[in-house]
């Protein structure tokens, strides 16, 4: 992960490893709204690293 950038796209792939949770956890943090919906090219969706890291920073942090 060193050589992401914030401006990185990552697909659904790479944060089900990263974090452990399953696609469908993924897609209804989107629906509430607790990450930003994919950009889509063509059928792929991609995310960027900069949201991703933000999500996983709030979803990690004490509140």
């Amino acid at each position: 992960m060193d050589n992401l950038r914030d401006d990185s796209l990552i697909d659904m792939k790479f944060m089900m490893r990263d974090s452990g949770f399953t696609d469908r956890y993924f897609y209804k943090q989107i629906e509430k709204g607790n990450l930003p919906p994919p950009k889509k090219f063509g059928r792929s969706s991609r995310w960027e690293y900069a949201d991703y890291k933000c999500w996983k920073q709030s979803f990690t942090s004490p509140k």
